[in-house]
């Protein structure tokens, strides 16, 4: 977390020393907030586009919605800050608009204050969140305008002027692209099994032609077979080159109707193959520790059933469940653990006591020789709990894991971590303000 907010603070400074030169010094701190603002609406229109070169860069499509969770925040105050500072100087591009543009500012500032709000109040169904996040581009337009028409310091044609027109256009074409993309994926598929468990459903999809390959430990989207139907991710349990499986947990108001309704010989639409957390299955792998908690066993279960037999590096697995009933494919990965001597399984219930499962894992992070390499996949207390022990056993190899947070640009933990040393700077400044005022007032 350390690491992310230095992070912040340099993208922020970055955007301040670039404006510095070329514009008053009054001016210097509103432009900037607008730059950051008008390049962060940019980048989170850009991550949304899903353009694979990004994704591969970010490492993953996980990575991509945690950098638009940042830029999310920084869009939002970035337009409320310069929205209190700012006043007009100068001209704009076309000085007959620049009174509309200058209209304009306030009304893209709120409309992406509702917007972020809106994707923060999970209560809010699914499609309705979606269909107001949509929105985000609209209230772009409105800020591209109101950026290059209002009157400005910022002379046209200057350098920051120049880098805030490449990242408008490039938002704007993002954005275009994101409207013009099928709504649904392409490939129609049927269900041809459906085993319910306690809390979710196992299913099944079957193609009539060959599937598009994939790794396992990737996801890929479901949506029902309609007009503007929601696509949503699932991780891909198994399958062969005509079927994927997926083992889903009914944890929201989409995933609970589908876990309800979903029945045999129903026609869906599949995405393809996509995401970079691949556990290793090949002879020349380092050992490594998997630890699912749930359906989070759904990469492992994929990679269990590609895996051959064999004497090279060993694979621990921990498996955390609520219960035998609730988890759904445990006989799955007691038959893989049984037929497979590189893989030793550990099951650990929640029935027992949660210091007595901490103990347990950290017995087996202990054992592991240095060098490992570990993969998780569940809750992010388990995270956190595999990475106290990982660091207090000295391991120094990377934990490969995946983040996924589908409502909104950002979530309001993100906010209270953020503001929070903002809000211990305002505090002991308030303090010392406070101090001076009684001790002039006492001398």
């Amino acid at each position: 977390m350390k690491t992310n907010a230095y992070l912040a603070a340099l993208y922020a400074l970055a955007h301040i020393a670039f404006v510095v030169p070329f514009v008053p010094a009054a001016n210097v701190l509103p432009a900037s907030l607008g730059m950051i603002s008008m390049t962060s609406m940019a980048g989170t229109l850009v991550l949304s586009a899903r353009w694979r070169g990004v994704d591969r860069l970010m490492g993953g499509p996980d990575k991509s919605y945690v950098l638009h969770r940042w830029l999310g925040f920084f869009a939002l105050a970035g337009a409320l800050g310069h929205w209190a500072l700012a006043s007009s100087l100068g001209e704009g591009a076309l000085p007959v608009l620049s009174e509309s543009g200058e209209e304009a500012g306030p009304i893209a500032a709120m409309g992406l204050l509702i917007l972020s709000a809106a994707a923060m109040v999970r209560a809010i169904p699914y499609h309705l969140w979606k269909l107001s996040h949509m929105l985000m581009g609209p209230v772009f337009v409105l800020a591209t305008y109101h950026t290059f028409l209002v009157a400005s310091p910022l002379a046209v044609g200057a350098a920051p002027w120049v880098v805030m027109a490449i990242a408008g256009t490039v938002g704007l074409i993002a954005w275009g692209q994101t409207l013009l993309r099928k709504a649904t994926p392409s490939r129609l598929v049927k269900v041809s099994q459906v085993t319910p468990f306690e809390g979710g459903v196992d299913v099944t999809v079957t193609s009539d032609t060959p599937l598009p390959a994939y790794r396992p430990g990737q996801f890929a989207t479901l949506a029902h077979n309609r007009a503007r139907a929601e696509a949503h991710p699932f991780t891909i349990a198994g399958g062969d080159s005509h079927t994927r499986r997926f083992v889903i947990r009914a944890a929201g108001d989409w995933t609970n109707r589908f876990a309800t309704n979903i029945q045999q010989g129903d026609d869906l639409r599949l995405g393809r193959g996509v995401g970079r957390f691949l556990p290793r299955l090949d002879a020349n792998r380092p050992s490594q520790l998997w630890v699912a908690g749930g359906v989070g066993i759904t990469p492992f279960l994929a990679t269990l059933e590609a895996m051959a037999p064999d004497s090279a590096a060993p694979v621990h697995l921990v498996y955390f469940i609520r219960s035998r009933a609730s988890a759904g494919v445990v006989a799955d990965v007691e038959h893989h653990a049984a037929r497979l001597p590189q893989v030793s399984l550990t099951l650990i219930e929640d029935g027992a006591a949660k210091a007595d499962n901490a103990r347990c894992l950290s017995r087996i992070v202990a054992r592991l020789p240095k060098g490992t390499h570990a993969y998780i996949c569940g809750p992010e207390g388990l995270k956190d709990l595999l990475r106290r022990h990982w660091e207090t056993h000295g391991h120094k190899a990377r934990i490969h894991s995946e983040r996924f947070d589908f409502r909104g640009a950002y979530a309001l933990t993100d906010l209270v971590y953020i503001g929070k040393p903002v809000w211990n700077v305002a505090r002991r400044a308030g303090r010392a303000a406070w101090e001076r005022a009684h001790a002039t007032a006492g001398s």
